[in-house]
């Protein structure tokens, strides 16, 4: 192999280095808080809007980890987040908060709760480009309490979400 062609390689390895660094970068993600669409008859229990808050702070650090995923800053749209409940019934009202926050992705996650025991724990992931849905995964949880939430979120993504392509 000559000089020219060794030289030939290294730019057209240096071409295609950024290139690839590119496609690998995390795709910016709007992580909607977790909402309960709670039917156990139970009423408002002590600590729920707390358990809430901490899945969605697992969710937003599993997704995070990956490296596939970058979380926008939603914090700026608080008013028009509450806006949006409930985001599970309401088709894709959250998809303009989503878009000026920067996003190209959207997740909404919900907890629908039958008793103390059984709930199910769904996350959703929208493209905001093509408006649909590109991932979609659920689970049960047993127990009303921080550590299954916890270990319901930590599973669907670790086990479920990023094992599938999208």
């Amino acid at each position: 192999m000559g000089p020219n062609n060794l030289s030939a390689i290294c730019v057209a390895l240096a071409l295609a280095i950024p290139a690839f660094a590119r496609a690998q970068e995390p795709i910016p993600t709007a992580v909607f808080p977790f909402e309960l669409a709670d039917t156990s008859g139970e009423g408002a229990k002590p600590g729920q809007d707390e358990r809430l808050a901490l899945a969605t702070h697992t969710l937003v650090q599993a997704l995070d980890a990956s490296g596939k995923y970058r979380d926008v800053d939603l914090a700026p749209f608080a008013a028009e987040i509450k806006a949006t409940e409930p985001r599970y019934r309401c088709a894709d009202c959250w998809a303009a908060v989503a878009h000026d926050a920067g996003a190209r992705l959207a997740v909404i996650p919900s907890v629908h709760k039958v008793s103390t025991l059984v709930s199910t724990m769904s996350i959703w992931i929208a493209d905001l480009k093509t408006m649909r849905y590109i991932a979609h995964v659920q689970g049960q949880i047993r127990g009303d309490t921080d550590e299954a939430y916890v270990r319901g979120v930590r599973f669907l993504v670790e086990n479920e979400l990023l094992g599938r392509s999208h």
